[in-house]
């Protein structure tokens, strides 16, 4: 069966219209960007003490992530999440020190306690809760350290390949474990294309040796990190008419 170039023409213009608006209404629920916060480790080798300077070393380290978002409704929301940081942490007098360096790739979803979670009602702010899995990607060494000449001796490792360490253990290919994450968030509009958030959250390694200890064989807590970030987001706002996309 022939169609002419006429009707043909109208089913293409019908088809680029609908594919447009479905497109718009997509857009106009994505955000995405990224920031830069701040990591504290949370975990058993804590000694209650935070150090900003001790041999040159500080506790809180910089972060940087970057995000993308897409809301479901006004209350759901879900994304994905990439953090690197770095943890540093001292304990028994800072005689005993463990650096790690990570990369987090968490699946997230938000649930917005003001049901305003794409920021498009009268009010200007959304306030979340934040739930998050993914996987967790580090290298870790834990440290003597003699204070009189201020002397890091590495004791062991998970990740950082083969090199002398004291006690003779080490773990040279760091396995990424599992992680989950727990927070909450508040997000403003700034302009119609950006947003900015205030985010804090909790991630929970699925491994015991995130401080880098590879001498231990026995249970033990698993160990984890707080991250506090400003993140700025574009988003994407779409004018869908009211043919719109199908709605099942």
């Amino acid at each position: 069966m022939k169609i002419s170039t006429l009707k043909l023409g109208f089913i293409l213009i019908v088809i680029f219209t609908f594919s447009n608006n479905c497109i718009a209404q997509f857009g106009n629920r994505l955000r995405f960007g990224g920031g830069v916060g701040a990591s504290l480790y949370v975990g058993p080798q804590m000694d209650g003490k935070i150090s900003l300077n001790t041999y040159d070393k500080s506790e809180i380290n910089p972060g940087l992530n970057f995000q993308i978002h897409y809301a479901l409704n006004d209350k759901r929301e879900i994304g994905f999440r990439f953090l690197s940081t770095k943890l540093w942490n001292l304990k028994s007098g800072n005689t005993i020190a463990f650096g790690s360096t990570i990369n987090e790739a968490t699946f997230m979803y938000q649930r917005s306690l003001n049901n305003n979670i794409n920021l498009s009602q009268r009010s200007k702010f959304t306030f979340n809760m934040v739930f998050g899995l993914g996987a967790l990607f580090y290298n870790s060494t834990m440290y003597t350290i003699n204070p009189p000449n201020e002397t890091l001796v590495p004791f062991s490792s998970v990740g950082r390949g083969e090199f002398f360490v004291t006690s003779g253990k080490q773990i040279s290919k760091a396995t990424p474990t599992v992680c989950g994450v727990i927070g909450f968030n508040i997000g403003t509009r700034l302009a119609k294309n950006f947003s900015l958030y205030l985010e804090n959250t909790y991630t929970l390694s699925g491994s015991n040796y995130l401080p880098g200890n590879a001498t231990t064989n026995y249970w033990q807590p698993n160990n984890g990190y707080v991250y506090y970030a400003l993140s700025l987001y574009i988003n994407f706002n779409g004018n869908a008419d009211p043919l719109g996309c199908p709605k099942f």
